[in-house]
């Protein structure tokens, strides 16, 4: 199963997060610096997309980054899993969209985009999803719903408390999510949680198979129950941000950077798309 989610990753909010320098664009892409918000940072297989104020983009290295949609809508949620690529946010320039344009979905890597629901009604700034699932945190209402049908109808889950949500992707309706640093679980997709006692304080969480990944710091961490117990995979040299991984790799932002690993968290490097 691709990413989901944030996973996941990520949904947190990263606002200028890369260097702003502008650069020559080259004959693959253009320059970074021509972004001015980055909200969503997402591993899909070897590649890292983002979500940003000026559309969907595929980063390359710390310079460049390309546009793979010719939809220019400000990509406030983005979540990617097996289906395609889920986003939400506001129309841009020229756009035809609606506003907000509710959740849309994308089976062609952004070439086109599908209305799904909420059209018109709903601006998602967090996305998470795994199989049918989706969690949605709406920036206009506050509220938090769920979807068990790939986003077609949504409950409500009261006011948004979370800073991150990490989808179980082996069991239906549990996950996890994150409120000030501390871990809390749920059985019933959030009508109803409790804290697990975890022994770091957790920035993001990411869970893809069997691989529940958390940020603490400048540290990395596994858990292979449930987020109970958790072993330090490796620390980097500055506090990281976000955190997303996919089949192939796991991607950390750290200094305006990403950096990814492809041994399963032992070593991390600037990424580079080859």
């Amino acid at each position: 199963m691709m990413k989901k989610k944030h996973t996941r990753a990520v949904f947190l909010v990263l606002t200028m997060l890369f260097n702003a320098t502008t650069v020559n664009a080259g004959a693959s892409g253009e320059s970074i610096g021509s972004l001015s918000h980055i909200h969503s940072v997402r591993a899909f297989g070897n590649q890292i997309i983002l979500g940003t104020h000026e559309g969907l983009f595929e980063y390359l290295d710390e310079k460049t980054v390309k546009r793979i949609s010719p939809e220019r809508f400000d990509v406030m949620g983005l979540a990617v899993s097996e289906k395609g690529f889920f986003a939400s946010g506001h129309p841009g320039k020229g756009s035809k969209l609606p506003e907000p344009v509710g959740l849309l979905l994308t089976t062609d890597q952004g070439a086109t985009w599908k209305k799904v629901s909420l059209t018109g009604k709903v601006d998602f700034h967090t996305l998470e999803t795994v199989g049918d699932e989706i969690y949605g945190a709406d920036s206009g209402s506050g509220e938090l719903m769920y979807s068990n049908n790939a986003g077609k109808s949504w409950s409500k889950r009261g006011k948004n408390t979370f800073q991150d949500i990490a989808p179980n992707p082996k069991r239906k309706g549990s996950v996890l999510a994150i409120k000030d640093g501390q871990l809390f679980t749920s059985a019933d997709s959030l009508k109803s949680f409790k804290k697990i006692e975890a022994p770091i304080s957790i920035d993001a969480i990411d869970w893809l198979g069997s691989n529940l990944l958390a940020i603490s710091g400048k540290n990395l961490y596994r858990s292979k129950d449930s987020g109970v117990t958790w072993k330090k995979l490796t620390t980097m040299s500055a506090q990281l941000g976000s955190l997303t991984q996919s089949s192939q790799l796991i991607a950390v932002v750290m200094n305006g950077a990403i950096y990814s690993s492809t041994n399963d968290g032992k070593s991390f490097k600037k990424f580079t798309r080859n």
